[in-house]
């Protein structure tokens, strides 16, 4: 579970428009998500503080193995409107198998703009910072976003007991969503790296602005009026979009944008995907089952002036989209509207929630190589189910010869059904998915999506994962919420182990979260 810091930073990234996905570091966060995951060792808990919505607090107090305890600060220039540890959506505070939609990628980085509501340069940036009591060691990180596609992140660690431990790294990032280019710096043996990211693929050439100026040329060509107001669509599951002008209504300053966001109806959406990806209108008889995703390469070069050596690495995507065809479904206009008032899904997915997405299975396959250092190591990761994620990942060196397998395994806990009459009867009839990855679209116009939704998923309200390597052991790691608490189990134990006297238990640990 994401310390309340780092959750913070990423809803700031989400808000302002960064797509961290885009980036070198990031280019293995699907395998490191189910793989490399730390369960908590201890007892620990961490209260945090909302007091507005650009200004946070938060208090860690870690009563085992050792008495320790920090306090830490965080303001924003951007509103942040974070819900308390007992409504804030729980698929976002987990790091986990993330599904990518191009459409949600383009339109979110597309959110940021130069200039703010009272027509000033904007300035968005973010600053936290973070004390440990007991040695005074001090964390801070100051990110400032310079324009659309370029920012730079600033960030230090003072430790007193420790003087090597001390140092300063500065990093500039430009992102262009077609490619993506990183330069650090580290005062810690001078150490500075260039990182690269290029994405191969047709959906990637052309920009958001000349997607919506097509569409509204088509529109034109189609006698259809044209709307000067942008209206984004829902996501049910990153909740970001909702963000700038939850803030605002919160705050009281305009931002120029429409005060509701509206869900658009099924025309309404295939004219925008005419014009959106440069595609022609899909025949709504035919459902489209051609695998669609595209590869991305990347490389890093760094060196140390210290100690007079370099590196390099370098590695390779794939990941799967969600198809582009319409679902084959008849919907009355009392369904349309009641789609737009519930949030249901439109017909083509926009949604990053894995059980949003028809026909279709989420895959994630990367491919790493040093060649200095020698390390091999390639990963395959799936979304299976909806609730039920799958990756392994072999490591191997070439000169040394040393391997490591590893398997990992995403449980998602959802929210048990109420016993009523109609939602039995609805599982009894259908008690499984059509295909894997979505929920049974409606198939006449009598059946509301609405009810269709609801009767094959509820909300989640934990997660399991679980890993097993052999050199690494087992380890298990439940995540979950109990009231208004947010808690993480952990438990890491060796199972390969090579020596006799090894003790099977590693260590078991227990976090709570509470912020309100």
């Amino acid at each position: 579970m994401y310390d309340f810091m780092e959750y913070c930073l990423r809803r700031y990234y989400r808000a302002s428009g960064w797509n961290e996905d885009n980036q070198y570091s990031h280019l293995c966060a699907t395998s490191r998500a189910l793989l490399d995951f730390q369960p908590p060792t201890g007892l620990s808990l961490r209260l945090s503080k909302l007091p507005s919505s650009v200004f946070k607090t938060t208090t860690t107090m870690n009563a085992l193995p050792t008495l320790e305890g920090s306090v830490g600060y965080l303001f924003t220039s951007r509103a942040l409107m974070i819900d308390d540890s007992a409504s804030v959506r729980f698929r976002h505070l987990v790091d986990r198998f993330r599904i990518i939609c191009l459409d949600h990628s383009i339109r979110e980085a597309d959110q940021w703009t130069e200039l703010d509501g009272d027509g000033k340069r904007r300035k968005d940036y973010l600053l936290c910072g973070r004390m440990n009591l007991a040695n005074a060691r001090l964390e801070a990180l100051y990110s400032r976003r310079i324009s659309k596609h370029r920012q730079y992140v600033i960030s230090g660690i003072s430790d007193p007991a420790s003087r090597s431990a001390s140092h300063i790294s500065a990093q500039y990032q430009y992102d262009k969503g077609k490619y993506c280019a990183e330069v650090s710096f580290t005062t810690d043996d001078g150490l500075i790296g260039v990182r690269g990211l290029y994405n191969f693929g047709k959906d990637f050439d052309e920009s958001y602005d000349d997607m919506q100026k097509e569409g509204r040329r088509r529109r034109r060509e189609a006698g259809l009026e044209v709307e000067e107001e942008v209206t984004l669509l829902n996501n049910m599951d990153s909740g970001s979009i909702e963000l700038e002008q939850r803030s605002a209504e919160g705050t009281g300053i305009s931002t120029g944008r429409p005060e509701t966001l509206e869900m658009k109806s099924s025309e309404d959406l295939e004219r925008d995907r005419a014009g959106y990806l440069g595609e022609e209108k899909a025949d709504e008889s035919v459902t489209s089952e051609r695998l669609r995703g595209y590869w991305s390469a990347g490389a890093e070069i760094y060196y140390s002036a210290t100690e007079k050596l370099g590196g390099l690495s370098t590695g390779l995507r794939y990941r799967t989209l969600p198809p582009l065809a319409p679902v084959t479904a008849t919907v009355s206009e009392d369904s349309k509207e009641d789609s737009s008032s519930s949030g249901v899904i439109p017909r083509y997915p926009t949604s990053t929630a894995p059980e949003h997405h028809q026909n279709y299975i989420p895959i994630t396959i990367t491919q790493t190589l040093n060649p200095i250092m020698g390390h091999v190591s390639s990963s395959y990761a799936a979304q299976v189910h909806p609730d039920l994620g799958l990756c392994s990942r072999f490591d191997f060196n070439l000169y040394s010869y040393d391997s490591e397998l590893t398997a990992g395994v995403e449980w998602w806990i959802r929210e048990r059904k109420s016993a009523n009459s109609s939602s039995n009867e609805q599982t009894a009839m259908n008690p499984f998915p059509k295909t894997v990855g979505v929920p049974d679209m409606p198939e006449t116009g009598s059946s509301s999506p609405a009810t269709t939704s609801e009767s094959t998923g509820q909300p989640i309200v934990g997660v399991i994962k679980a890993r097993l390597g052999v050199q690494s052991g087992l380890a298990i790691m439940w995540e979950g919420r109990f009231n208004k608490l947010l808690f993480s189990l952990g438990f890491v134990g060796h199972v390969f182990s090579p020596h006799a006297q090894a003790p099977i238990v590693k260590s078991v640990g227990l976090e709570i979260q509470y912020f309100s």
